[in-house]
């Protein structure tokens, strides 16, 4: 239920829209590449780009974006394979439990989702194998970070001092980014320099990134969406601090090579944490023998139970499917805005202490939430290193995965087909 979970269930991006997924005659299937034996797929290449054909600007297969859904599909295959060479494996009820977290996203059982795909000609095994496709390469990067980045109480007391600190946590910048990588640094800036100059507006920018950009984004212009300022590389902050909106910003020389920016928007909200609450809740979901209307009545059923005086943590330890609070009887612990999902969060906040709310659906199911107290939120020296070494991590993890992908490339082999 905690946000960390999203980060799976964006994996509703691999079939979302569904419009765009249309049936069409195919040519015969070719090879576009071979990865270290393994070939990549013309119609690997077409399903990809149905699957982001809403995000990429202009949403046309293009000579460019045909090369960038290439690239992205050879550092997938590099990362897979890695993963799989050093012992990783994704259980089936892992991607299980995935593929039934983007059905609920789109208010459907598992069976509904399959009905979908098969009327969009998208064939279901071979979704599934995406699916964990994705989780694969998500676990082998947390380990890769977990590995390569270390974090001293020097450099968490150095951050907490500095002017990119907790005090601009909140700061958040909308960017596009556009990486120039190349083994000869002068090349790799004349080459840079070239694509500044074609660049005044917005647009030049998106297609610049599509046409040459060896970042993660650049079949999406660019977009790294809304970023928090505290998380972004030194480099970039220092960059963008008298930077306006609308205005290129760079080039700039890291470790990855040289890159370009183009700022959207700048935010800071004014909300603040000012208060944690500790709360237990009974979550139950749909399956393949119980559909979402079964979930809901299952969930009025429990809460009955409860307005007759029940226990509610023994009702949690005999009905709820959250395998992380089950057996403490739904606890929760103390949490944080921001912690939970929006629609979790705002029945909780709505819900007085000693109280516990009616049943209501988010992403994970049918929730019934208990309210057991609040307090100040804690600004402990603890939690101020906690999110201080989150922050470090986050700025440097770009460059690492960065570094690691081009090691993968270096010892790989690598042909791609005219």
């Amino acid at each position: 239920m905690m946000k960390i979970f999203s980060l799976i269930l964006s994996l509703a991006l691999l079939i979302a829209p569904f419009q765009s997924l249309q049936a069409a005659p195919q040519k015969l299937d070719g090879i576009a590449a071979i990865v270290d034996s393994q070939p990549i797929l013309d119609s690997d290449i077409q399903a990809r780009f149905n699957v982001v054909k809403s995000r990429i600007p202009g949403g046309q297969m293009t000579p460019n974006i045909h090369r960038q859904i290439l690239n992205q599909l050879i550092d997938e295959t590099l990362e897979a394979n890695y993963a799989r060479s050093v012992g990783m494996q994704i259980s089936s009820d892992t991607v299980d439990k995935a593929i039934l977290g983007v059905a609920q996203r789109m208010n459907l059982d598992l069976n509904g989702l399959k009905q979908v795909l098969a009327k969009q000609g998208v064939d279901y095994s071979r979704y599934r194998d995406q699916i964990e496709k994705e989780i694969l390469i998500s676990n082998i990067k947390k380990e890769i970070i977990n590995k390569r980045i270390s974090i001293s109480q020097q450099e968490i007391n150095d951050y907490l001092s500095s002017d990119t600190s907790l005090s601009k946590d909140k700061d958040e910048v909308h960017l596009r980014h556009l990486l120039i990588r190349s083994s000869n640094p002068d090349e790799a800036k004349a080459k840079i320099e070239a694509i500044a100059k074609k660049i005044h507006s917005e647009d030049d920018f998106i297609n610049q990134a599509i046409a040459n950009s060896d970042g993660q984004f650049a079949i999406e212009g660019g977009d790294l969406g809304w970023r928090p300022l505290n998380q972004l590389p030194p480099l970039f902050v220092r960059a963008l601090d008298d930077s306006k909106t609308g205005a290129l910003v760079g080039p700039i020389q890291s470790n990855a090579g040289f890159h370009l920016l183009w700022l959207i928007a700048k935010r800071s909200p004014s909300t603040t944490i000012q208060q944690q609450t500790k709360a237990r809740h009974i979550l139950v979901r749909p399956n393949e023998i119980r559909d979402m209307q079964q979930t809901k009545a299952l969930a009025e059923n429990i809460y009955q139970q409860l307005k007759k005086g029940a226990n509610f943590g023994d009702l949690a330890r005999k009905y709820s499917e959250d395998q992380g609070s089950t057996l403490q009887g739904g606890e929760l612990g103390w949490t944080s805005p921001g912690t939970m999902v929006p629609e979790f969060e705002k029945v909780m906040d709505e819900t007085p202490i000693g109280g516990f709310s009616q049943p209501f659906q988010t992403k994970f199911g049918w929730h019934i939430v208990e309210v057991e107290g609040r307090r100040k939120a804690d600004i402990s020296k603890k939690v101020q290193d906690a999110k201080a070494e989150q922050a470090l991590v986050a700025q440097k993890k770009d460059v690492v995965l960065s570094n690691w992908l081009g090691e993968l490339k270096a010892d790989a082999f690598i042909d791609i087909k005219e």
